[in-house]
């Protein structure tokens, strides 16, 4: 069986590009996985991995528990690496890509949409750099939310067996595009696009204003 699915929705997509949500990490913050967050009543997982799709021919789930609820022709894959963070699991998401672009999402960023992953993606097959990644409103880097060449495997890889688990140190050793904020904004894109949660506050915060708009729109 392979470990990525092909899509069958007729909805137009990067033909060169893989999807993955990561799943893993103990969210010792939130107190509970974020991937069982619900949003307007659909799981943040399941909320991921339809926006991936959207923009992704194969698409993917990366650690976290074995069982996941949504579309059964998406495969999880336990991470190679255990106990790593995200790092590792972006590491076991290129280990078994056949794509040389990859979308790398997380599961405590709520906006995000499929313009932003495709304005992300549309960069990185523009610049070609090993690692295309935003800057939020705040300054600090999206690494969560990113695009990845397949060929950054082998960076990570020296990282993980030096012992580095941070991500932020991984980037000065590849070519990588930073995306700034001021350029995000200019695309049109609203300020919280890359706001992510990480305490039950931040959860209820985001929850509320999920609600609100889709009332607003129903």
């Amino acid at each position: 069986m392979p470990l990525i699915s092909d899509t069958q929705s007729p909805s137009i997509r990067f033909a060169y590009l893989s999807g993955f949500v990561l799943a893993g990490g103990g969210s010792s913050r939130m107190g509970r996985p974020k991937e069982s967050l619900l949003l307007d009543g659909e799981a943040m997982l399941e909320r991921q991995v339809r926006t991936l799709r959207s923009v992704a021919r194969r698409v993917a789930v990366v650690g976290g528990s074995q069982f996941y609820g949504g579309d059964s022709d998406v495969p999880r894959i336990p991470d190679a690496i255990a106990d790593r963070g995200p790092l590792a699991g972006i590491y076991t998401a290129l280990l078994e890509s056949r794509t040389e672009f990859n979308l790398i999402l997380g599961c405590d960023l709520p906006f995000v949409s499929r313009r932003l992953l495709s304005y992300l993606a549309a960069r990185a097959l523009a610049t070609g750099s090993d690692v295309t990644v935003p800057r939020a409103r705040d300054g600090r880097l999206q690494p969560l939310c990113a695009v990845y060449r397949r060929r950054a495997l082998y960076a990570i890889r020296s990282r993980l067996a030096a012992g580095e688990n941070k991500l932020r140190g991984f980037f000065p050793r590849v070519d990588c595009t930073t995306i700034l904020w001021r350029d995000l904004a200019d695309a049109g894109f609203q300020t919280r696009v890359l706001d992510n949660m990480n305490t039950p506050e931040d959860y209820e915060y985001f929850r509320r204003r999920v609600e609100v708009s889709s009332a607003a729109f129903a």
